[in-house]
């Protein structure tokens, strides 16, 4: 290899490393500056209750790298991203599930209003009755 070849390979190294060391203080200061305040957490940790996306991320690049780990990491970011909408989808079902109610009184002889309202779900399902003379 000539003495250019080396020198280009050389100089490609640093701006890799250069690279790789912004990237991981970036990320740094993310995780202790902006993270604890945004009021969320990320959707792969929450579901899958790991290392959240950043933490994740700071693993891969000091591991591999910026550049070889490329793949990886956007492969994190997509996996987070298909968490979200499972988040998503199982907050809206819970979300109607919580809406749901059952017109049925407690099973007990004295049927009043505090023991069948709108807001307390059937304590037995199976044995409904009709509250509707009340």
């Amino acid at each position: 290899m000539s003495a250019r070849g080396s020198g280009t390979v050389a100089a490609l190294e640093t701006k890799r490393s250069l690279m790789k060391t912004i990237s991981i203080l970036a990320i740094r200061i993310y995780q202790k500056f902006l993270s604890p305040y945004k009021g969320f957490r990320c959707a792969h940790a929450a579901l899958y209750k790991g290392d959240s996306c950043s933490n994740a991320v700071l693993k891969i690049i000091e591991q591999q790298g910026l550049v070889r780990g490329y793949c990886l990491i956007r492969q994190r970011f997509n996996d987070c991203k298909a968490a979200h909408v499972v988040l998503v989808e199982k907050k809206d079902k819970d979300k109607k599930e919580k809406g749901k109610w059952y017109d049925c009184c407690d099973p007990s002889p004295a049927c009043n209003v505090t023991s069948c309202s709108k807001n307390k779900g059937c304590d037995l399902p199976e044995l409904p009755c009709d509250c509707s003379f009340l």
